[in-house]
């Protein structure tokens, strides 16, 4: 099943994703007016940005009630909310997991080229080489080449 599949078929969970995502833009704007108005010395700019600053955390405000109405946010019940937080991750995880399932199941695993192969080969010389030089300091020998 292909990604806007899966959102087309999410129903009241779309629109908690669509919210979410509104959500999480609002608190993004808020911060950067908030900064922005700390970094000002203008006193008609600070004027604006202390407006839209006040707009924005209304936004917010109307954002997160409209959620808390209807049981996607659960900011006052913390453990409420890390459970449903879970859940999103859990089922995040799942549709990640169906996007990226190969279209046939029949594929079989692509067989290495030539330069891979000798990269595996060249590693596991190495490693067999670094085995050798081991024992070969236990044993007090050295080792010349």
């Amino acid at each position: 099943m292909e990604f806007e599949d899966i959102l087309d078929h999410a129903g009241k969970k779309r629109d908690e994703l669509i919210a979410t995502e509104l959500l999480v833009s609002s608190k993004a704007t808020v911060r950067a007016y908030a900064v922005a108005l700390t970094e000002t010395i203008s006193p008609e700019v600070r004027e604006i940005l202390k407006r839209q600053l006040s707009q924005a955390l209304n936004q917010h405000a109307r954002i997160a009630d409209y959620m808390i109405e209807r049981e996607m946010y659960h900011p006052f019940d913390l453990e409420k909310q890390i459970k449903k937080d879970k859940k999103k991750v859990k089922k995040a995880r799942k549709i990640i997991a169906e996007v990226e399932r190969p279209k046939q199941p029949s594929q079989k695993v692509k067989k290495r080229s030539r330069d891979e192969e000798a990269a595996a080969d060249y590693a596991a010389s190495m490693s067999d080489a670094h085995e050798t030089d081991c024992q070969l300091v236990e044993s007090g020998s050295t080792r010349t080449e």
